[in-house]
């Protein structure tokens, strides 16, 4: 079974410089709408945990609903307690605002009285003035809002005027964060933006110095499209989407890994390969990258997709992608939205990934990402070897050093001066040495003739886009390490 990462998630780099971004807008003024997965919101409190992390940075604010909800007082209910029958009005005017996003109320309408035998009728859920009113009727609870009684044909905007200073001269501008995905009605927070923006502006209050808030929600909460309205209205929409990198994943596998009982260099180069391999082949999904950091202990290619096979038993493979797929970016296509709420497609390094458990379905694609990672960490390692065997064979030369560059050196561009002798001796590639070799132009020994194979093939193998079996692997780091 899949746990929790390895590392605190809040304190990743990716992460700190994503909510780092969302405080920014914050600190400027500005109104934010935090779209979160899903599946984040449902995981166990990782929300609330993300979310403590920014109020911690925040000097102070107003958090709705409260972790403890205090004592109801009547005398300042802004709104009814329960929902009003069907039909019946709702006691609030019309909101005048064309472009709140609030459809308009119902028509005031006659009721005949109930029968004995009709049954009770079951509560209607609230509208969305309803909720509105009912979300800021909490929120003016929360801020101690006292004295005049909220009376006249709004309600809603009586405490929306407050909030900006209407009648006592001074604005709140401690940030309102709304837990949207605990309201009855998580839109009415977004509505909450709307309307507090709008009011902030016509009050002509400078961006500092207006009342803002910030709303953490999924898209399943909100209306189609509304994220995108909300951008065009100064609303900054920040999306749980590229949050973290390589870095955060590399950095998650190693503090699961076991200890090394011992330290050797040829041990060191094992390890980095198979910490890079867990990170390539998980990417953004940092809970399968921890466990699969503690699972998958021998590093061996062979046994890589057996270890995730069992790792994933029980998680469904994710429905497959549409066939347009957004790379990078802010934020997920709106083909991608399921995929996203779900957990199983991010944004990793500015390309789109999706969950092991989709790649495991399509074997050429761990076996890609092995190689991806062997590359990353032998390739570096094979130009240092390389590097080393310049100085075997100059000294093994059978020919002039001018010949030998001519032969077996990289090739130069019609017109371009040539390069001095052992300056293109030091350029020669490891193929060009393996020909000059068997051509008898130069004499190796048999531990460097076996050095100088192991090399080639494995580079000529990564050049090609095919990685190393698990036999391979040994046989190159014995070499390089030798």
């Amino acid at each position: 079974m899949i746990g929790a990462s390895a590392a605190d998630e809040v304190l990743l780099p990716g992460v700190r410089v994503w909510l780092g971004r969302l405080l920014a807008d914050l600190d400027n003024g500005r109104s934010c709408l935090w779209l979160l997965p899903r599946k984040v919101l449902d995981d166990r409190g990782r929300a609330d945990r993300l979310l403590d992390d920014v109020l911690h940075e925040l000097s102070d604010f107003v958090l709705v609903p409260p972790d403890a909800p205090p004592a109801r007082d009547p005398a300042r209910s802004l709104a009814p307690a329960r929902p009003p029958a069907p039909g019946r009005w709702s006691g609030l005017a019309p909101v005048p605002d064309s472009d709140d996003g609030l459809p308009d109320l119902p028509a005031p309408a006659v009721r005949l009285a109930p029968s004995a035998h009709d049954e009770p009728e079951p509560p209607r859920p609230p509208g969305p003035a309803e909720a509105l009113a009912g979300l800021l009727e909490r929120l003016a609870d929360e801020l101690r809002f006292t004295g005049r009684a909220a009376t006249g044909p709004d309600p809603t905007g009586d405490v929306l005027a407050r909030l900006t200073g209407g009648s006592s001269g001074t604005a709140e501008t401690r940030p309102v964060v709304v837990r949207a995905w605990r309201e009855p009605v998580p839109s009415a927070a977004a509505h909450l933006l709307r309307r507090l923006v709008a009011t902030a502006k016509e009050a002509g209050l400078p961006p500092r110095r207006r009342p803002r808030a910030l709303v953490v929600a999924s898209t399943d909460d909100l209306p189609t499209g509304l994220p995108d309205q909300l951008a065009r209205e100064d609303i900054a929409v920040h999306w749980w989407w590229g949050t973290t990198g390589r870095l955060d994943t590399a950095t998650v596998v190693a503090l699961a890994r076991p200890l090394l009982a011992a330290t050797t260099e040829r041990q060191r180069v094992h390890e980095a390969v198979a910490r890079a391999t867990i990170t390539e082949v998980c990417g953004p999904f940092l809970d399968v990258a921890a466990a699969l950091a503690r699972r998958w202990r021998d590093g061996s290619p062979e046994t890589l997709a057996p270890a995730l096979h069992d790792l994933l038993a029980d998680h469904p493979e994710p429905a497959a992608l549409p066939p347009h797929r957004a790379q990078g970016g802010h934020r997920p296509d709106e083909s991608l939205l399921a995929a996203w709420n779900a957990g199983t497609v991010d944004s990793w390094d500015g390309s789109l990934r999706r969950h092991p458990a989709h790649d495991l379905a399509h074997g050429q694609t761990v076996a890609a990402r092995v190689w991806l990672a062997q590359n990353h960490v032998l390739l570096p390692l094979l130009d240092d070897a390389r590097d080393q065997l310049t100085a075997t064979v100059r000294l093994r030369a059978r020919v002039p050093l001018a010949r030998l560059a001519q032969d077996y050196g990289p090739r130069r561009e019609p017109g371009t001066a040539p390069e001095p002798a052992g300056s293109a001796v030091d350029l020669m590639e490891l193929g060009g040495m393996w020909s000059a070799h068997c051509d008898g132009a130069v004499a190796l020994t048999a531990t460097e003739r076996r050095r100088l194979r192991t090399l080639r093939q494995a580079r000529n193998r990564l050049a090609h886009r095919d990685h190393l079996d698990g036999a391979q692997l040994q046989r190159l780091v014995e070499e390089l390490c030798s």
